[in-house]
């Protein structure tokens, strides 16, 4: 498991800079028509610490066993990113 940024991200870096492992990189990915442009969290890096959650000022992230349903799919949009 890990954590998973979802699309209400306002892609500052704050997230990134309390990573330990280094996981959440910031681009542009497109997905069956859909363009996001956010931070990602690298699922195989991801030791779920929850340093990058509890500093998220938009609460865009969760741990990807408490995302709610409808937001589900961004498990494999942020794994995509890294794939």
């Amino acid at each position: 498991m890990a954590y998973v940024i979802i699309n209400t991200c306002e892609n500052d870096d704050i997230c990134a800079t309390a990573c330990p492992e280094e996981a959440i990189s910031h681009g542009e990915l497109t997905l069956d028509g859909v363009q996001y442009d956010q931070y990602f969290i690298d699922p195989s890096k991801c030791t779920e610490c929850g340093s990058c959650e509890s500093v998220c000022p938009t609460s865009s992230i969760f741990s990807d066993s408490e995302l709610p349903s409808k937001l589900k799919l961004f498990k494999g949009v942020n794994a995509s990113f890294f794939a």
